[in-house]
């Protein structure tokens, strides 16, 4: 029986040897009566990624690896590296060692048992407070808005049945999140609990802009909330406004005077900001339906490269 593990690298050119050894210690050392192979995905790396996955690749012909043509980002990454197993699962794991190799085979094991989705969930973080503070933030906003049954503290470690695979490969949603949508399928998971360490080399490419786009993107394309938001501060607009205008009018027959410009100028300046922030989380949006309605693929592959040949092809 063959398996898939499919690891995203971007300037990840210093860790990949350590996580080799580890993944042949833990993984294929372990389970040497299956067949697997280890997809390294390059998505755009300006180091030397690439070449230190065909150094691995000259050694262990199990490797093999996707060039893309540019940075897509490590959602796509991952997709395209889903859509070219051959294996009968697959899992998929970072390339800097901060998720343990060593729980490949027990997420084997599981999903031998019959369970197409396992997860390795974290129970806690050898990170700094602030980003365990804003990891914890996020995943609280994402369960109480988003998907209420969404693990605790996340998870970006999994190891799923390749119909699974396939079907998230087929949803080609430009602007997404791959373990959301892996939650979205609606398969019940089985989770495996571990405690994520901290980067040990390198720096990580997982800046604060990227952490606002995943934010944003979360809660537009998973939720419908941010617009009900709006549709509710209008109708409360409205509603307040009618008041108002009611009030003044009758404090104007009844000749009172009436007070002069700050209170307007307050409400203009309040009301505007709020308009605007409104048309920015609509604009939102729309900019999600026009990158949809482009039809263009999610990656463009450069090559495939076998351990004994290499093959270029284009592939959504």
């Amino acid at each position: 029986m063959k398996l898939s593990i499919v690891t995203p690298c971007y300037y990840n050119g210093m860790n990949l040897p350590e996580t080799y050894q580890a993944v042949k210690a833990d993984v294929f050392d372990v389970m040497p009566e299956y067949d697997f192979e280890w997809i390294l995905v390059d998505d755009g790396s300006g180091d030397d990624t690439l070449a230190q996955a065909i150094k691995l690749q000259e050694a262990d012909p199990r490797i093999r690896i996707v060039k893309l043509t540019r940075n897509f980002g490590e959602f796509r990454a991952i997709v395209a590296g889903l859509s070219v197993i051959t294996g009968e699962a697959v899992a998929v794991i970072s390339a800097d060692l901060q998720d343990p190799p060593s729980l490949i085979p027990e997420m084997i094991r599981s999903w031998q048992e019959g369970h197409p989705v396992n997860l390795a969930v974290r129970k806690g973080r050898e990170e700094s407070a602030l980003k365990n503070w804003f990891a914890d933030t996020y995943y609280k906003l994402v369960r109480k808005w988003v998907v209420p049954n969404y693990p605790k503290r996340g998870f970006d470690f999994f190891l799923i049945d390749k119909s699974v695979a396939r079907k998230l490969v087929m949803m080609q949603e430009k602007n997404s999140s791959i373990y959301l949508q892996l939650i979205w399928l609606g398969y019940t998971p089985t989770e495996i609990e571990y405690t994520r360490k901290d980067r040990e080399k390198g720096k990580s490419m997982w800046t604060y802009a990227k952490r606002i786009d995943l934010f944003i993107d979360t809660f537009i394309v998973f939720s419908h909330k941010p617009i009900r938001f709006i549709s509710g501060c209008g109708i409360f607009i409205s509603f307040a406004g009618l008041i108002m205008a009611v009030y003044f009018i009758f404090d104007k027959l009844s000749h009172n005077v009436m007070p002069g410009w700050t209170s307007l100028i307050v409400a203009v300046l309040l009301l505007s900001g709020l308009q605007m922030v409104m048309l920015g989380v609509i604009g939102e949006y729309v900019w999600r339906n026009l990158d949809e309605s482009r039809n263009r693929p999610l990656y463009v592959i450069e090559k495939v490269i076998e351990s004994d040949s290499e093959h270029e092809n284009t592939s959504k």
